[in-house]
Parts: structure tokens; C-alpha cells; sequence
């Protein structure tokens, strides 16, 4: 009986020399209880279709207003100090199904003070230049101007925070010229689909 367990314990021993064997002269170390066993892609490998792995279903980006000025200080020509012109602003994926969009501008600082309210944007067109034109129309806003008031905020205060707000409107909003800031922006608000928003910061 311990002659036949000694033969067996000697077949199992070859068998697993030979498993192990990499044929360059190492043997490969079983498994243990602390053993890892970590699955890695190469870096910079692709799939079948030329994707990377892992980016399979990643929208791009959503609906962005971009400005000349966003997260930082507004620049003097465009506010009371300067030429006081309405800034270029620029947008991003807008919805498919947009009809026209619109923008409104307020003093976070000053109770809502609404500086700009302008509809009429060509979903196309990508941006709207300095100084404004076109088909758009503009609100009466909050100083009883009709377009851009721009930022002019009490001397010697901390930086007034000025929010854009792009929207992308279902249908074209038809605005009669010289219409309250707050009818405006009341139907604005009715009648979008999709919104963006960037802040500029102002002091004097």
C-alpha cells in the first residue's frame, strides 16, 4: 500500500513539472491563496471598429455658450466704462430640434437685474458678433433701455456676478420690439427645450 502511494505522489510531481515547463527553462509558480490575477487592456489597442475600449456609448458634449470672457472678468469695452457693446457669444451641439435661440443676462448681485434679453438667434449660425444685428429682436431691460445694458455695478464693491443664459427654443418666438424684459423671458422659459448658462464676473 505505501509503495502504491509513493508511485502515485511521483506521477503527480512529473505531471506537474510538465504543466509548468515554459520550455525556456523556468517553472511556473501554482496559483497560491495570495495570488492575483489582474486582466489588463494594451494601452492604446482598439476594437473591431477603431474605437478605444472603454469609450463605447460617450456622448459628446451637451449644448455649451461660449464667452470671451467666461469664469473671469468681463472686459471694460464691454460694459458702462467702455464702448459698452453687447459681446460675441458662441454656442455649441445645440439641439437638433431647435428653432431659434435666445439669451438672457442678469446681475446675480442685483436682485436679477436684467441687462440683455434678445431673441431671434439662428441656431446655425454658431455665434452672435459684438454690437448684435440682424433678425434679432431685443427686450427692454431692466435700466429701460431697448438691447445690451451693460455691467455697471456700484464702485468700490466686491465683483457682480453676470450670468448668459442660452436657450434653444422649440418654435420661433414671435416678439414684438421694445417688449418688458419679463414678457420675454416669460415666454422664453415657456418654450425651451434646452438651456446653458456661463458667468462673467465685473467690478469697479
Amino acid at each position: 500500500m505505501m509503495r502504491r502511494t509513493t508511485l502515485c505522489l511521483i506521477a503527480l510531481s512529473a505531471a506537474l513539472t510538465v504543466a509548468c515547463d515554459t520550455d525556456d527553462g523556468r517553472q511556473l509558480r501554482p496559483p497560491g491563496s495570495g495570488s492575483t490575477t489582474t486582466t489588463t487592456n494594451p494601452s492604446g489597442s482598439s476594437g473591431v471598429d477603431g474605437s478605444t475600449p472603454g469609450t463605447a456609448g460617450v456622448s459628446p458634449a451637451g449644448f455649451q455658450i461660449a464667452l470671451p470672457f467666461a469664469g473671469r472678468a468681463i472686459e471694460r469695452r464691454y460694459t458702462c466704462d467702455g464702448e459698452d457693446l453687447a459681446p460675441q457669444i458662441s454656442w455649441l451641439n445645440v439641439p437638433g430640434d431647435a428653432q431659434e435661440l435666445a439669451v438672457v443676462v442678469i446681475d446675480l448681485d442685483a436682485d436679477g437685474f436684467v441687462h440683455w434679453v434678445a431673441t431671434g438667434l439662428d441656431p446655425e449660425a454658431l455665434s452672435l458678433l459684438p454690437g448684435v444685428g440682424g433678425s434679432v429682436v431685443e427686450a427692454v431691460n431692466s435700466s429701460g433701455d431697448v438691447g445690451w445694458s451693460g455691467p455697471c455695478p456700484p464702485r468700490r464693491q466686491k465683483s457682480h456676478r453676470y450670468e448668459f443664459t442660452l436657450y434653444a427654443l422649440a418654435q420661433p418666438l414671435d416678439i414684438a420690439p421694445q417688449s418688458p424684459a419679463s414678457d420675454v423671458i416669460e415666454a422664453i422659459e415657456g418654450g425651451a427645450i434646452d438651456r446653458t448658462s456661463a458667468i462673467g464676473e465685473y467690478d469697479r
